[in-house]
């Protein structure tokens, strides 16, 4: 499979595009319909559609829905609040291409399991915040709204669920200081099936095509008319 660049968005449950950084800070940068269609107009490859709850328990399943109003040629993936009601009713319907899952590849793995079997395997994605800490690898855990160490099982068990995984830098997240490259040293996951997301520059991207990864996914600077996708190509 080629390289691919796409483009991460993150909403909130009314459907507002928020604007985040160092994965703390947040703003409203507009409707999610206009964001969409920007994109879908500077033709990148894919769109990663995340809504972070950060340990909060909130029914996604209406915005979920009101996605599907949206029309846009480009592949479109979905993450957040996903449980079995609004799966359910998301595996029913073509318009997302990909589930992208969180807290589930901790917690439930008969749920992913079951969408794998309805979807295929290739439709499953794992998205994975991390941090470096004091030369450890923490991961992200949204039900839980921390970083947690993980354990080699966890690996395993996610080459077997997960088709491919979004790598985000949380620390680098909304900038363009560099994503942290150091994060592969400690990985367990095939390296072709990876996307890589967070304080992405040029450089970056021209160095994980020569990794072979599966592709980047830019987050708040893809949102921006002046920067050129074709231009990273």
């Amino acid at each position: 499979m080629s390289f691919r660049i796409g483009a991460t968005v993150l909403i909130d449950i009314d459907g507002r595009v928020l604007q985040s950084y160092s994965f703390k800070t947040k703003r409203v940068l507009g409707h999610i319909k206009n964001v969409l269609s920007f994109l879908d107009d500077y033709e990148v490859d894919e769109i990663h559609l995340i809504i972070p709850l950060k340990g909060k328990d909130v029914d996604t399943s209406k915005v979920l829905t009101k996605l599907k109003d949206i029309s846009i040629s480009t592949p479109l993936s979905v993450g957040g609040g996903l449980n079995v009601k609004n799966i359910a009713e998301i595996t029913n319907d073509p318009y997302f291409e990909r589930l992208i899952f969180n807290s589930l590849i901790f917690d439930d793995n008969e749920v992913i399991k079951q969408v794998s079997i309805k979807m295929g395997h290739q439709a499953i994605v794992a998205y994975m915040p991390f941090i470096l800490q004091n030369n450890t690898l923490k991961i992200y855990h949204s039900k839980s709204n921390k970083f947690i160490n993980v354990s080699d099982n966890f690996w395993k068990n996610l080459n077997s669920l997960c088709n491919e995984v979004i790598l985000l830098d949380a620390y680098a997240e909304g900038s363009r200081k560099g994503f942290n490259f150091k994060v592969f040293r400690f990985l367990n996951f095939p390296i072709d099936r990876i996307l890589i997301s967070g304080g992405l520059s040029k450089l970056d991207i021209h160095r994980a095509k020569e990794m072979k990864l599966a592709g980047v996914s830019l987050d708040n600077f893809a949102l921006h008319s002046e920067f050129s996708i074709q231009g990273l190509r």
